[in-house]
């Protein structure tokens, strides 16, 4: 029969598994599955040999695992961001262990040669392993009437074993405390600011030569590296939630401390420029940083430019329709009519919106060249001219 190695469904069922085995081993297990596989001394000291390497390895992941979980949880932003999940890194940390825990598992499974039955999946390990069973007839002279090597052998178990114990004791203590962090969204968002004002301070000269520096700073305004959109999907999420504690509960121990410098950075050039909406319409748009701010100024004083009852007091879609191709020739209405919409309420526009498929509809016009949709073109335009003048 095929067995598996694999322990667990998840990183911490696996550790809460193997936490449950090394604290229950005892000696009868030992003498009961070295009587039952009929091993001789020669097979008994391999698997002696095997687990002291594997103490050796663990006992140096210990080491970097504790310095870890020292401060992690004090920290909003976590390295090897590639693994996301905490219970993965943990799990990362002390691989050796629990590879050398697996392997010493199947070293005493219980062999069959029944077939499974097709479909079902391949018991594993440590629920076939005779060490790990709890059906075991105790020995009724003890660990005394065994050879050397055995009694050796049970040492070295309860060694590694030991320090298995401590290293997941850890892990599962320092998942549980970030556990009860996440459930503090303004904890959180404490340890959020914390990592942009440390990160501000690490980026403090670079911050320095771009005040000093105005091309420096437009490039930087403009760079590919600071657009929240799909390729920074951090910076995205936090630009859209505002910074909030929803935010920073979801990805606390979820980002990387690049992430964190993204948003040090982005906050520190919205709020030189003074307008918090500036890099997110460049983004959307596409446009340039003074492009942007007259998109923004243009739909914050939008009913300036429009007539002065439109019709069901909805705004004109030949109106926006327009207004949209001068802000941009490349975005779709969905994305447009999102930013607009949002940023119009906000200013307190007084007319109703519209949806895509009125604007769908003016852009037919648009096609077509009708006269309804020329004149409301030279009606906007004029009106941005005044608002703009060259």
């Amino acid at each position: 029969m095929i067995i598996s190695d694999k322990i667990g469904n998840t990183h911490v069922e696996e550790m809460e598994r193997i936490l449950a085995f090394v604290t229950s081993f005892n000696v009868h297990k030992l003498l009961y599955a070295i009587t039952e596989k009929r091993f001789d001394e020669d097979a008994i000291d391999k698997i002696r040999l095997d687990i002291g390497e594997q103490n050796i390895r663990l006992e140096r992941q210990k080491h970097f695992l504790f310095n870890f979980t020292k401060t992690c949880n004090s920290e909003y932003a976590l390295d090897d961001n590639k693994l996301v999940d905490s219970s993965a890194r943990l799990s990362f940390r002390i691989r050796s262990g629990i590879k050398g825990v697996r392997n010493n598992l199947k070293d005493f499974y219980k062999k069959s040669r029944r077939r499974l039955p097709q479909g079902q999946s391949a018991p594993q390990a440590i629920d076939r392993s005779l060490i790990a069973t709890d059906s075991y007839m105790k020995d009724l002279f003890g660990l005394e009437s065994y050879p050397e090597c055995v009694k050796m052998l049970f040492l070295e178990m309860v060694k590694f074993y030991n320090t298995m114990n401590d290293c997941l004791t850890e892990a599962l203590r320092s998942l549980s405390e970030e556990k009860d962090i996440k459930g503090d969204k303004k904890r959180c968002l404490e340890l959020l600011i914390q990592a942009c004002d440390r990160s501000k301070q690490s980026q403090a000269i670079f911050i320095e030569a771009m005040e000093n520096d105005p091309s420096l700073k437009a490039h930087m305004q403009q760079s590919d590296i600071l657009r929240p959109n799909e390729y920074n999907p951090v910076l995205k999420a936090w630009v859209n939630s505002g910074g909030s504690e929803d935010f920073a509960k979801t990805y606390y121990h979820n980002c990387s401390p690049r992430d964190v410098g993204k948003i040090t950075l982005y906050k520190t050039l919205t709020e030189a420029d003074g307008d918090p909406d500036v890099m997110s319409c460049m983004t959307i748009f596409k446009c340039k940083l003074e492009r942007a701010k007259k998109i923004n100024y243009a739909i914050s004083h939008f009913d300036s430019l429009l007539p002065e009852k439109p019709k069901r007091g909805q705004i004109p879609s030949t109106y926006l329709h327009a207004f949209m191709r001068w802000c941009s020739d490349t975005i779709g209405y969905e994305t447009f009519l999102r930013y607009f919409n949002k940023r119009y309420r906000e200013c307190g526009g007084k007319w109703e919106v519209i949806t895509a498929s009125a604007l769908s509809g003016a852009s037919a016009q648009s096609a077509r060249s009708t006269n309804r949709y020329e004149e409301a073109k030279s009606n906007l335009m004029k009106g941005l001219d005044e608002m703009f003048p060259r």
